[in-house]
């Protein structure tokens, strides 16, 4: 019976493990002359990709993109930042973080690139007048793992937002 108690509260948590989520607001620049003439399907499409297993993650995500996300993506990520070429802005308050402020994000207790698990992607997707369908990213969102203190996957945290300039896509 405390077995089923446990496994209704864990599925719960689950359930709710993605409250920390905004909902979308497009952030779309109409500079872009590509996008422009084409048909817009959505302007700002949000989902997101498991980086590495959890008992949270799709296993099949992690077969084409797990190698990616950890190995390429986050670490280009944070050079781009470092570098000044991209930006970062905390997800709830759209403040932009300064380079010393995320040299103190990975320095907290705790941190490695390699707990970060999630990537939540915000797309805008055109259909050109060609027909091709072109995906441009508005903004990528880092998610931490988080855990209970019994060591129980509950969600992911964001870390922080990074946006895109859509015209230089």
């Amino acid at each position: 019976m405390r077995k089923i108690g446990l496994l209704i509260v864990s599925i719960a948590i689950a359930i709710s493990s993605c409250n920390n989520e905004k909902p979308p607001v497009s952030k779309v620049s109409k500079k872009s002359t590509a996008l422009d003439n084409g048909l817009v399907l959505t302007d700002s499409l949000v989902y997101g990709i498991a980086t590495r297993a959890s008992e949270n993650a799709d296993s099949s995500e992690l077969v084409g993109f797990s190698t990616f996300l950890q190995g390429k993506l986050i670490d280009y990520l944070f050079n781009e930042l470092y570098a000044g070429r991209l930006k970062a802005y905390d997800f709830f308050s759209e403040k932009e973080l300064t380079i010393n402020e995320i040299k103190e994000i990975e320095k907290a207790d705790g941190f490695e690139r390699s707990k970060i698990g999630k990537v939540q992607f915000n797309e805008q997707w055109v259909v050109a007048k060609n027909g091709m369908l072109i995906k441009q990213v508005n903004s990528i969102t880092l998610g931490i793992e988080y855990y209970s203190k019994q060591g129980t996957f509950l969600n992911y945290n964001a870390l922080f937002m990074i946006r895109f300039n859509p015209s230089a896509q």
